[in-house]
């Protein structure tokens, strides 16, 4: 990762600590949430009903695009759990992301999403099979 990339990594993950902290206490946390820093955003919520962390969209400056900082985030929160039963990654349309995560044993969120969403899956990894 270039110096850029860091930057943008260590804010997500500080960004994510705290996020994480202010809501462990709460019985059902749900949240929609954007990150925001000046090399990019991600958008991330936990909806009503899940226990999974969900990343739904990324937009990050060229200069730290294909630096690896999306998938040391996710490594990051999987590593750092605090009261979330996994990490999912919605609708992805980077298809080698796609298919390094689908490698490493994520799953399509449902069945109806592998078939009728298989170009922009939206894949889960939980934490007990991490």
């Amino acid at each position: 990762m270039n110096s850029e990339a860091k930057q943008l990594f260590y804010h997500l993950c500080q960004q994510y600590d705290a996020l994480s902290q202010e809501l462990e206490s709460r019985a059902f946390p749900e949240f929609s949430e954007t990150i925001t820093h000046p090399l990019g955003h991600c958008f991330v919520r936990c909806p009503v009903g899940s226990q999974r962390f969900s990343i739904v969209a990324v937009n990050f400056a060229p200069s730290v695009r294909g630096q690896g900082v999306l998938t040391a985030f996710i490594d990051y929160i999987k590593s750092h759990p605090y009261h979330y039963q996994g990490v999912e990654v919605a609708i992805i349309e980077n298809k080698s992301l796609a298919k390094r995560l689908l490698s490493l044993g994520w799953k399509y969120k449902s069945l109806f999403s592998k078939i009728f969403f298989a170009s922009k899956p939206t894949l889960v990894k939980d934490f007990q099979s991490a």
